[in-house]
């Protein structure tokens, strides 16, 4: 392997760490706005502001994670945060949905044993059949996407301007 070979390889590993930091960045910003959208979504608000907050937080922490790196891109980085915030927000609403399965089954339940917000995230699927509420959530989804594709945007305005 020749020295041009070997400064390749180095610059790809180089990318490819760029890129997981990047991407780290983004999932560990968008927690504080997940616990936001989940603590409004539980009351029963659904809100643009927790969309704002997670891709301000996302884009922050990409940037600080990837401060030091000279290959990343703005566009790459908008790009990562909005697969992440995509993802999260599936989360998001499963979560907030499966904790009012669980409240609802230990309410109405036989009270023989507690169904937990986990064993309902994980038997999610089963459990929006068996409610017959897969429709609702979907619609509900959708809704939370438009909220953080506003909230998002509005994010990236803000950031337009600096």
């Amino acid at each position: 392997m020749g020295i041009m070979e070997n400064d390749t390889m180095e610059n790809e590993e180089s990318t490819l760490v760029t890129l997981g930091k990047a991407l780290l960045g983004a999932m560990l910003g968008a927690i504080p706005a997940m616990l936001l959208w989940v603590v409004l979504g539980k009351v029963g608000y659904l809100a643009a502001i927790s969309g704002f907050f997670m891709f301000l937080g996302e884009i922050i922490a990409c940037n600080y994670f990837t401060r030091k790196s000279s290959q990343m891109n703005i566009w790459v980085a908008l790009i990562i945060c909005a697969v992440v915030m995509i993802f999260d927000v599936y989360l998001c609403e499963r979560f907030v949905w499966s904790w009012e399965l669980s409240d609802i089954l230990n309410e109405y339940g036989e009270g023989e044993y507690s169904v937990g917000i986990i064993d309902c995230f994980k038997n999610f699927k089963e459990l929006t059949e068996v409610f017959e509420v897969q429709e609702d959530f979907t619609a509900s989804l959708v809704k939370s996407y438009l909220f953080a594709a506003l909230g998002g945007f509005a994010g990236v305005m803000k950031l337009g301007k600096r």
